[in-house]
């Protein structure tokens, strides 16, 4: 399966009963390249791909922005490797694997934690097979 396949097949598939989609959703590489990306994903800086980076490793604790929105950094159950913004009207999921983050963006009526769901299960399956 190519990297764009797990976008739009595991990250662009229906979130709920009524088969909303995320707003966007990305694999990003650590060495700061965009792996794949659905059709409306901003375009990153690696500015931005840096500081989303410290906030994971902890020198960052604030705000961060995906191709120039910015988002508020909330906490989650496991700081080193999940992540959750919010900005007006939606927010973001991130999670880190060992070589890749997975982005989600959603919008309203798209709730956060459908948004989390499809975004960490991603992120599972990558560790799982050394990603």
């Amino acid at each position: 399966m190519s990297w764009q396949e797990y976008v739009d097949n595991n990250l662009q598939c229906p979130v709920d009963a009524e088969g909303s989609t995320l707003k966007a959703s990305a694999l990003v590489g650590l060495e700061n390249s965009v792996w794949a990306k659905s059709a409306d994903f901003p375009d990153m800086s690696t500015d931005e791909m840096d500081v989303i980076k410290a906030i994971f490793d902890g020198t960052n604790p604030g705000s961060f922005t995906i191709g120039g929105l910015k988002y508020m950094a909330l906490g989650s159950e496991d700081p080193e490797t999940k992540m959750r913004g919010k900005c007006a009207g939606g927010g973001c999921s991130i999670s880190k694997t060992g070589k890749t983050l997975v982005i989600g963006i959603w919008a309203t009526p798209v709730l956060a934690s459908a948004c989390n769901k499809v975004v960490e299960a991603l992120a599972e399956y990558l560790v799982s097979v050394d990603y």
